[in-house]
């Protein structure tokens, strides 16, 4: 059981600010830091930068801020009834650690103060819950993760967002040119990082959303296979047979004929 006591996402102070906490607070703190900060906690220093997170259990002597500049976090201030879902999930207390992209974790928080705000009881503390738990569970992948290279990657978030743009219009045409604009690189470096990163080129991803949409479709619907094909980002009916059968096997007739569950 969680009860959210206040937040706020993207806060900013000034330069003159500093957090002074000697005696701590309590309840349990989530900081999600969006700029350089400096912190003491438990009398132990760390210089912080933004995509890290902080969790201050209760009666935590802390004090932070940013001297050189302006301190922008989202914060979160709740108790727990059971507060040993850290531990279980292993995700470290009064210590600062990298969470990679830190807008996931802003778009988690607000909601959870949006819903504290305007849900109707009956279903408030549900809704929280369950925000609250994907939450958790959101940073302990970001703990584990922090050795992965992957998760530090400075394209992450625009090569995830760029690749589930892409799952949701394979009907359109899609070239490298593109997406490596979007990104602000060169195509053959685009190329690169989409390889690298999701290890399997653009060109060939492409093909196989598009070969795994048309499966779905062939077996949940009646639908021609040029009617299929176009749907599937296909310009004639022949390059979608052949690309088809090359990936699994079947022709698109003998693969509904063989799955359909229409």
């Amino acid at each position: 059981m969680i009860h959210i006591l206040k937040g706020g996402c993207g806060t900013r102070h000034p330069s003159s600010y500093r957090m002074s906490r000697p005696e701590g607070v309590p309840n349990y703190v989530l900081l999600i830091v969006k700029t350089p900060g400096e912190f003491m906690i438990n009398n132990n220093f760390y210089l912080v930068s933004p995509g890290n997170a902080i969790i201050l259990a209760p009666f935590t002597s802390s004090f932070y801020g940013n001297p050189k500049g302006d301190y922008i976090d989202d914060w979160l201030h709740f108790e727990l009834a059971d507060d040993s879902i850290f531990d279980r999930n292993e995700i470290p207390k009064n210590i600062p650690f990298s969470i990679g992209n830190a807008e996931i974790f802003t778009f988690f928080i607000r909601q959870i103060l949006w819903e504290k705000s305007y849900t109707p009881p009956q279903f408030m503390s549900k809704n929280i819950e369950a925000l609250f738990s994907v939450l958790i569970n959101h940073l302990s992948v970001a703990c584990h993760n922090i050795n992965n290279q992957k998760s530090n990657h400075r394209f992450e978030n625009e090569l995830q967002q760029l690749r589930l743009e892409l799952q949701n219009s394979i009907a359109e045409k899609h070239t490298i040119e593109e997406y490596a604009k979007k990104l602000g690189v060169s195509p053959s470096y685009f190329q690169h990082l989409y390889t690298s990163f999701f290890n399997i080129s653009f060109q060939k991803d492409l093909i196989q959303m598009r070969i795994e949409h048309a499966k779905y479709i062939l077996t949940t619907t009646d639908l021609t296979l040029g009617q299929i094909a176009e749907i599937c980002g296909y310009s004639n009916e022949v390059h979608f047979y052949r690309q088809f059968k090359q990936i699994t096997g079947l022709t698109p007739s003998k693969y509904r004929k063989k799955e359909s569950t229409y």
